[in-house]
């Protein structure tokens, strides 16, 4: 079991990770979600024991973990949104290279994944696509034994059937009670496999829930710069700017005066689809916005479908 407890981690003045805390156990998923610049690839690598983490505890099977820990790093696997190879390697090369790295490497399991991905051992690293790159990269993660994977965008640009190899892969892990801590800024990717998951924004944790939890938000779009009250209140957990229009990401419970606000902006209007520049993919709610709550009655909002 993975404990991250109040994780911080800083570029010179720039604070990339602020606060985050996240478990998962043998044989689950998390999933971060956040737009570029979010955190996602800091704190994976962190965990992965690439980056330095300023403050904060991570516990692995109860044990505290320091960076570079070698008996942490053996049963962890790190895969890079764009994995880094050796282009004029083949991939049967690529994979020896890597076996030599790992002592609970497995000939059997590589060969099998290989004719899982489809991938032929004979071409070269630098004539793959970017898909069957981040097969190899999968490949090269789990052929070992690896208890806990830390995937960074690995579904971002390949085709909708590398897509449904990568879930199908990741499902035969979870079954195996491998962890398993994924990030992603498509929605869709990770609904399909995660058990929780932790919404980050510029660094800092705003929503942290199942995937029924995160069914529960609402979205809404309004003319930018949005009402002053809405964007002060506390049940923003995300918003983004794009062609003149501010997107926001609400939990259920508005306090009364922004949900006053948000009724009185008449071009209030739910979104068609959250562009993929957003938070995530997620889709706007099928209801109109409720009017603003009596005075002297608290703000109510109704859950959507996301």
């Amino acid at each position: 079991m993975l404990e991250v407890e109040e994780l911080r981690s800083a570029y010179g003045r720039i604070e990339a990770v602020k606060g985050v805390s996240l478990s998962v156990r043998a044989g689950e998923v998390v999933a971060l979600v956040g737009s570029n610049g979010a955190g996602k690839t800091t704190l994976l690598a962190g965990l992965a024991g690439q980056a330095r983490l300023q403050e904060g505890r991570v516990t692995w099977n109860g044990q505290a973990v320091r960076c570079g820990e070698w008996r942490y790093k053996r049963q962890v696997s790190y895969v890079r949104d764009v994995p880094a190879f050796y282009g004029e390697l083949t991939v049967r090369q690529t994979m020896a290279f890597v076996a030599r790295l790992h002592a609970t490497w497995s000939p059997e399991r590589a060969a099998g994944l290989l004719d899982t991905f489809q991938l032929d051992p004979a071409d070269r690293v630098r004539a793959l696509s970017r898909g069957m790159r981040a097969k190899l990269g999968l490949l090269l993660a789990a052929s070992h034994d690896v208890r806990l994977l830390l995937l960074d965008e690995v579904t971002a640009g390949v085709d909708a059937d590398t897509r449904d190899d990568i879930q199908r892969f990741l499902r035969r892990l979870v079954a195996g009670g491998v962890a398993v801590v994924v990030s992603s800024h498509i929605f869709e990717d990770i609904e399909q496999v995660s058990d929780d998951i932790l919404i980050l924004r510029r660094g800092v944790p705003v929503f942290s829930g199942t995937l029924q939890d995160v069914q529960r938000l609402t979205v809404v779009e309004t003319p930018a710069p949005g009402p002053v009250e809405l964007t002060q209140s506390a049940s923003i957990v995300g918003s983004w700017t794009a062609a003149g229009q501010v997107t926001f990401l609400l939990r259920a419970g508005l306090d009364q005066r922004a949900a006053n606000a948000l009724a009185a902006a008449g071009s209030v209007r739910r979104a068609a689809m959250v562009p993929e520049r957003g938070l995530a993919h997620l889709r706007p709610p099928r209801h109109a916005w409720p009017a603003p709550p009596r005075a002297g009655s608290p703000a109510r909002t109704r859950a959507s479908s996301v």
